[in-house]
């Protein structure tokens, strides 16, 4: 070989290598993109506005529905027909939190399932999410107690679906990653009756991690408050969520 075919073989050699290394980085997938939100509830239309939905697919079906910061509790003889609770966070002039009752069902002891349903979003196993929630507490003689609350948060890998099934059955929401109570344990202020596993009473910290989904997908996530044996002559009193973060892992 020529010193010039030589010199013309080499160029060609490190035009190569060169193009190789290059190239190398098509070959790692980018990162996920940081699709991190945080939900205050100041207002339950400005959430809606933003993606969130509220479904009621109780079995018998009541007249009570996720209302903004208060209770509509007609039934509560002796009680105000509209209890309060002060929010965790509040970022507007409107008590800044979502929550629901026992009349999300029309029966005396029936089936709650009443849902908050995220905006759509894309997720992955180790993303989490954190929110605070608490429970309603009523007085009785010589106690308090909230009659067995309970709060489950489900996701669904099903795009846009807000296919929330009817009673018992979650529909497209089969991931369960958080039970908060599902023993149905009652809250009792009462030292003697006092569950440490029941529905908090005061604002509380909750985190959950996803799991169970493979790769990215878009989807969302749901609070569904559950009670079997829920209502008037049955299980529960009212649930309330603030502060909502879904975090993506990095």
């Amino acid at each position: 070989m020529t010193p010039k075919r030589f010199r013309v073989w080499m160029m060609g050699v490190v035009i190569a290598l060169v193009s190789c290394k290059d190239d190398a980085y098509l070959a790692i997938a980018p990162p996920p993109p940081d699709v991190s939100f945080t939900e205050e509830f100041d207002t339950i239309a400005a959430a809606y506005d933003r993606g969130w939905r509220y479904i009621n697919n109780s079995e018998p079906k009541g007249t009570g529905f996720w209302t903004q910061g208060l209770f509509n509790n007609p039934n509560l003889t002796g009680f105000p027909a509209i209890i309060p609770f002060a929010p965790y966070s509040s970022k507007g002039s409107y008590p800044g939190f979502i929550g629901a009752d026992y009349t999300s069902t029309s029966a005396q002891a029936g089936v709650i399932s009443t849902w908050v349903v995220s905006p759509v979003t894309l997720m992955k196993n180790k993303d989490r999410i954190i929110f605070y929630t608490r429970g309603l507490i009523l007085p009785v003689t010589g106690d308090s107690t909230d009659f067995a609350n309970r709060l489950q948060l489900r996701v669904s890998s099903s795009g846009e679906s807000l296919n929330t099934g009817t009673g018992a059955d979650p529909g497209v929401f089969t991931n369960a990653i958080l039970d908060i109570n599902p023993s149905y344990k009652f809250y009792h202020s009462a030292a003697a009756l006092y569950e440490p596993t029941a529905y908090p009473a005061q604002w509380t910290r909750f985190e959950a991690t996803i799991s169970g989904i493979n790769g990215v997908v878009k989807g969302r996530f749901a609070f569904r408050y559950f009670l079997e044996g829920g209502g008037s002559n049955g299980l529960g009193t009212a649930i309330a969520i603030d502060s909502v973060a879904f975090v993506s892992a990095r």
